[in-house]
């Protein structure tokens, strides 16, 4: 109650304002407007990734591909989504720019890590990836944790 109570005073006092506060409050919200969009579709994301640990865990312990690959092409999917959903939002700040940017990158490279795993799991079949190919895509998955993170960062989320 409290918070629509400051929240109703703010809007009546950006109001009063007029045109010094005009742009400023627009910025702000293009960029709170980005950082909601991910932060809605980030449930989704993240019921996503247990159901990938979920799924290579049944991939070690019983050899099983198909749980993985299907969480994996899955949780792309839905990054792809987001991605597509940040694309027609646009940002007014400098840092919301760079934010919306290095969020797109970041998102962009975990979808192709978790991509190119699940065709590499689906072509071995039962033999298990190579410690290298697990490497790789662990490096690249964690570039592009940390690109995601100073995005949302410069969203101020």
């Amino acid at each position: 109650m409290v918070r629509f109570i400051r929240a109703g005073m703010l809007v009546m006092a950006v109001g009063a304002c007029g045109s010094l506060a005009g742009p400023l409050a627009a910025a702000q919200a293009s960029d709170a407007t980005l950082l909601s969009t991910f932060k809605a579709a980030n449930t989704k994301l993240d019921r996503d990734e247990v159901k990938v640990g979920d799924g290579f865990v049944t991939y070690e312990l019983q050899n099983r591909s198909g749980p993985v690959i299907r969480a994996l092409r899955h949780e792309v999917g839905d990054i792809h989504a987001l991605t597509r959903k940040l694309k027609h939002e646009s940002a007014s700040t400098a840092n919301g720019r760079k934010g919306k940017a290095d969020i797109d990158a970041g998102l962009g490279l975990i979808a192709k890590v978790y991509g190119s795993l699940a065709t590499d799991i689906q072509k071995a079949g039962t033999t298990p990836l190579a410690k290298s190919t697990v490497e790789a895509a662990l490096k690249t998955d964690k570039k592009g944790r940390s690109k995601l993170l100073t995005g949302l960062k410069l969203l101020g989320g």
